[in-house]
C-alpha cells in the first residue's frame, strides 16, 4: 500500500496594490494555502519557473505590464502554460469576461472581494483543476 502525501497548493497573487495584496494573502492563508507574493509582474515568469504554483491569481490593472499581457506571456511559455490562471478584477461585463478568457484566464474574480467568497472561489477553481 503506498502512502500518499498531500501536500498544500501553492498560490502566487500578483498583486501592486498592498492592501488588495495583503487582503487576497490573509483570505487564501485562512483557506490553509501556501501563498507567494509578487508585486510586479515582470517578475511573475521566473517565480512561476521556479515555484510551480498550483494556481495564479491575478490583477488586471498593474503598472510596467498588464495582467493581460502577462497571461500572453504565460500562455507561450511551454513549461508554464497549463497553470490556471485566475484573474481578479473590477471588469465584470460579459464583453469584459470574454476578453479575458479570450487572452488566456482560465477564471475571474470580481473586486470588490469578500473573504469568504474568495475562499470558496479559489478551492472551486483548485479542485475543478486537480480533476
Amino acid at each position: 500500500m503506498m502512502d500518499t502525501v498531500e501536500t498544500t497548493p501553492t498560490i502566487l497573487v500578483v498583486e501592486d496594490n498592498i492592501l488588495m495584496r495583503k487582503l487576497f494573502v490573509r483570505c487564501l492563508e485562512e483557506g490553509g494555502y501556501t501563498v507567494v507574493e509578487a508585486t510586479d509582474a515582470r517578475a511573475v515568469l521566473d517565480m512561476m519557473r521556479d515555484l510551480r504554483p498550483d494556481l495564479v491569481v491575478m490583477d488586471i490593472v498593474m503598472p510596467n505590464l498588464s495582467g493581460v499581457e502577462l497571461i500572453k506571456q504565460i500562455r507561450a511559455e511551454p513549461a508554464l502554460k497549463a497553470t490556471p490562471v485566475v484573474a481578479v478584477t473590477n471588469l465584470a461585463s460579459p464583453a469584459d469576461k470574454r476578453r479575458l478568457a479570450d487572452a488566456g484566464f482560465d477564471g475571474h474574480v470580481s473586486k470588490p472581494i469578500k473573504p469568504k467568497d474568495f475562499q470558496a472561489v479559489v478551492a472551486e477553481f483548485l479542485k475543478s483543476n486537480a480533476a
